[in-house]
């Protein structure tokens, strides 16, 4: 005889038993060994699950060279990203983590200097930016002026020692026999229900994670990612004057190499980064030398230090998006396979906490984020990448003003010796743009009431030369509705505007698809956007939602 309840219990500690036994038998493959794939693999393993790296094991990629830098405030505009408090409060805890596996130190907080590239960078700073920052910045003043402010420092920079990091992360799964040196062959992997077998090295398991950051071979499951890859470049260089040891930003930056290391090469430093969206090659350039050169000569010379000898030079191209967000994502069709990619050249902060949110969205049964994102203005967007491209003394256009916000922006970019033309239908929008630029005691604008298409065909006749050129489209903001760009319009002045664009230049077209006529308008741009034969312009387009099309698209033309 037996006791119902008495089997009821060993049923249910039975059941408890096998379901540890099949969580330990749970199998995930990362394939590769890069900041992303290094953060996926530890947190796999952290949760029981055995997981097996395989790896090209190639000595130069966009990680192994990486700097390890991570910054609070970046870009043109001097943003600080409202995840970063979040973001790097993960990122040290998970660092920490690491280093107790491997019991070295990889991850320091350390202060960064940032100095003005120019008088309108300070400008900018100082009436836009120090307020709102006051609590992660220090400002430095020029010691023989105290009063005259030259960059300031980053409180809450950290740096992470990537190569060491990457290479202790290898040794630790390499000696429990979960690290694969391979050149996979994607046509080698083959999808069974519920399970992912790999021909060379022979594996199956029942995910498979993509983390090969760039590759020139095409994803068939996640095709076009990354889909806004660049290649940079690094010079190592030595200084034996130089003695300060943190990480100094302008325009470009210098670090020291031998962060953690000791002091047997505390003169050697490194200086990067170049950016470049056309020669997806890891081939270093004769171009890129020179260029990271002058930096590292500018950074010598301001501290009085003598001339750099160049010691190294290194390429490899990043993976990043249109969107600058890393991707993260798991196939809506085949569950076993998720991708993570995309972190650009905030690997070192991002990696961790988009790992994490990859192996919550994979224990979801929907292929959704557990929480997207959150999505990023396309305003905010279009005058990070504007900002990049124009310096002071030079001429942009504003070719729809409206309440004048662009126009505004342009001018402050240029500077005083910098030239804008704000251009708008609506006499209303004018006046509107004047008392915004008169509030703000700008002079250097010229304001027209005319039709954009026409007044840019005449700049193009008169063969005019623009580095900036921005468009929203759609209808004044607080003015009539009816009353809007139209596709003849806009694609007379798009194509006017191309022409005028110089080299290095960028134009921003917005389009608002939202109200009567605007996917259409927002069409009729994609089409131009496709069919242009000049060579030498390149196109991004960059939606605000990936899922509502009607929300704003942003196309970015660079020439």
């Amino acid at each position: 005889s037996w006791d119902p309840a008495e089997w009821s219990s060993v049923s249910d500690r039975t059941s408890r038993w096998e379901s540890r036994v099949l969580g330990l038998m749970e199998t995930s493959i990362v394939l590769g060994q890069g900041l992303s794939g290094s953060a996926l693999a530890w947190q796999l393993q952290w949760q029981g699950v055995r997981v097996h790296i395989v790896d090209r094991c190639s000595p130069v990629t966009a990680s192994r060279i990486a700097a390890g830098l991570i910054t609070p405030v970046t870009g043109r505009r001097l943003t600080k990203s409202e995840d970063f408090d979040q973001d790097l409060a993960f990122a040290r805890e998970f660092y920490e983590r690491v280093e107790t596996e491997v019991g070295e130190t990889l991850f320091e907080r350390q202060p960064a200097a940032r100095f003005f590239v120019d008088e309108t960078e300070k400008a900018f700073f100082l009436t836009e930016r120090l307020a709102s920052l006051h609590d992660d910045v220090v400002p430095i003043c020029d010691e023989s002026e105290a009063s005259s402010t030259v960059g300031f420092w980053m409180q809450h920079a950290a740096r992470l020692r990537v190569l060491r990091y990457l290479d202790l992360t290898r040794a630790y799964f390499a000696a429990r026999g979960q690290y694969h040196q391979a050149d996979i062959d994607l046509s080698e992997i083959h999808l069974q229900s519920g399970e992912v077998r790999m021909d060379r090295p022979a594996l199956s398991a029942t995910q498979l994670y993509f983390c090969q950051g760039y590759q020139a071979q095409q994803n068939p499951w996640f095709p076009d990612i990354p889909n806004a890859p660049a290649r940079g470049e690094i010079l190592t260089v030595r200084i034996p004057s130089r003695t300060a040891r943190h990480v100094v930003h302008r325009g470009y930056w210098i670090a020291p190499l031998d962060f953690g290391r000791g002091p047997e090469s505390s003169c050697d430093f490194i200086v990067g980064a170049t950016y470049d969206r056309e020669n997806l090659t890891a081939l270093t350039t004769d171009a890129g030398k020179n260029e990271l050169l002058e930096a590292a000569r500018r950074f010598a010379s301001s501290s009085g230090e003598e001339a750099p000898e160049i010691l190294g030079h290194t390429s490899a191209v990043r993976a990043g998006t249109r969107q600058r967000r890393p991707v993260v994502m798991k196939h809506p069709e085949h569950p076993q396979l998720a991708i993570l990619n995309g972190m650009g050249s905030k690997a070192s902060l991002w990696a961790p906490v988009s790992a994490k949110r990859l192996l919550e969205m994979m224990s979801q049964s929907e292929a959704l984020p557990v929480s997207k994102p959150r999505s990023k203005s396309l305003t905010t967007l279009a005058h990070s990448i504007v900002r990049r491209a124009i310096t002071a003394g030079d001429l942009a256009i504003d070719a729809t003003a409206g309440n004048g916000h662009d126009t505004l922006f342009l001018a402050q970019c240029v500077g005083e010796g910098g030239r804008v033309t704000s251009i708008d239908v609506q006499l209303s929008a004018i006046e509107s743009t004047r008392a915004r630029l008169e509030a703000n005691g700008i002079i250097n604008v010229q304001l027209l009431n005319v039709d954009h298409g026409q007044h840019l065909r005449r700049m193009a006749d008169e063969h005019q030369q623009a580095k900036a050129i921005m468009f929203n489209l759609g209808y004044l903001p607080g003015g009539d509705k009816q009353q809007t760009t139209t596709p003849e319009s806009t694609l007379m002045a798009i194509q006017a505007g191309l022409q005028i664009l110089s080299n290095g230049g960028v134009m921003t077209v917005t389009a608002y698809r939202g109200h009567p006529g605007g996917q259409q308008e927002a069409a009729a741009v994609a089409e131009l956007a496709k069919s242009l034969p000049d060579a030498s312009v390149t196109v991004d387009m960059i939606p605000g939602s990936e899922d509502n099309n009607e929300s704003p698209v942003l196309f970015v033309f660079r020439r």
